[in-house]
């Protein structure tokens, strides 16, 4: 009785097979909406002199093609396609045109396209990476679980280790074929040369090159910026003589303070996003730490957070930030001076 059942499968399978592989194939790179443009022209800040608006809203939760993976994975089992959905997108990075998005929760990585087309890490992938950066030999990637940091192509494949058991390493920056990353755990950051040297910088405290937990860094100019969570500030970093230069923030729930500082981001025009989780807000500075502007505040409409994260500036004025309990990814322009104004 078993012998005729598992030939009626095998046939079964032998017709199935061929059908999985042409849906693999077709849902291998999924696509992921974007809020309409014309229900965003009205989310600019300041709104009486406007200086920057909400551009995009792209979703990172499952695609609609979500039923259809769900029918493959009920042909094919484990083999099939990754889902497309996502947990706790948690940091991002620019490269090029493209966004690449850290989510530890469901241990992925992600490419998203300019047209929403979304290429995920592949099947196999290990760990829980919650920092990136593109750097000169590849994407570096920061796993605080496993305490290690490791680099991947552009594909996120063929991974290599360049560092293990650190304590808990998060944000993650590059400077040509330098990474320096926040070892959060021993409250320090660390440098790793091209030449395969590395060296720490800084200690626990809270005087200048002193650190509390450092979660967040972003380069700008020979400029390191850190965020300096439970100290409630960020400090900024000559890299070539190692020298703090400034620090700024404080603890506090007004727009502007940094009770949760999670990213930080330079822009073209020199300024600061900080992104803070506790007050669901991003807060636009100076780099002589004079408040800008303040966008955002809890909620899931377009232009309110729910725990915002990572930040990463382009080049071209474009600011992406994960809203990570709402997963989605807000991006932001500047916008131009009117007639008459200054910059």
């Amino acid at each position: 009785m078993v012998r005729p059942r598992s030939r009626s499968l095998w046939r079964v399978r032998s017709v199935v097979w061929p059908l999985a592989w042409l849906l693999a194939l077709a849902l291998g790179c999924s696509s992921l909406p974007s809020a309409p443009k014309e229900d965003l022209e009205l989310l600019v800040w300041p709104a009486e002199n406007p200086r920057v608006r909400l551009s995009e809203v792209i979703s990172l939760e499952a695609s609609p093609h979500r039923g259809s993976r769900r029918w493959l994975r009920l042909l094919v089992g484990s083999q099939g396609a990754q889902s497309s959905g996502s947990r706790r997108p948690y940091a991002v990075a620019w490269d090029g045109e493209d966004l690449l998005v850290a989510d530890p929760d469901a241990r992925r990585l992600v490419r998203i396209g300019p047209g929403g087309r979304v290429r995920p890490s592949p099947r196999g992938f290990s760990g829980q990476p919650i920092g990136l950066a593109v750097c000169s030999k590849g994407i570096a990637v920061t796993d605080s679980q496993a305490g290690t940091l490791s680099l991947l192509d552009e594909d996120f494949r063929n991974p290599r280790r360049l560092a293990e058991n650190l304590l808990r390493p998060t944000g993650i920056v590059c400077d040509g074929s330098r990474i320096i990353i926040a070892e959060t755990g021993r409250h320090r950051l660390l440098i790793f040369e091209g030449d395969g040297s590395q060296h720490s910088l800084g200690r626990r405290g809270t005087g200048l090159l002193e650190f509390n937990f450092p979660t967040s860094l972003a380069l700008a100019g020979g400029t390191l910026w850190v965020g300096d969570a439970l100290n409630f500030r960020v400090q900024a970093i000559d890299l070539a003589t190692g020298v703090a230069q400034a620090s700024f923030g404080r603890l506090g729930d007004a727009p502007g303070e940094m009770p949760r500082i999670k990213g930080i981001a330079v822009d073209s025009e020199g300024h600061l996003w900080i992104a803070d989780a506790h007050l669901d807000r991003v807060s636009i500075f100076t780099a002589e730490g004079d408040l800008l502007t303040s966008i955002g505040g809890p909620g899931a409409a377009a232009g309110t957070f729910s725990f915002p994260a990572g930040v990463a500036a382009h080049p071209d004025g474009r600011v992406a930030v994960v809203d990570s309990f709402n997963r989605r990814l807000q991006i932001f322009q500047p916008v131009a001076p009117r007639r008459g104004e200054g910059s």
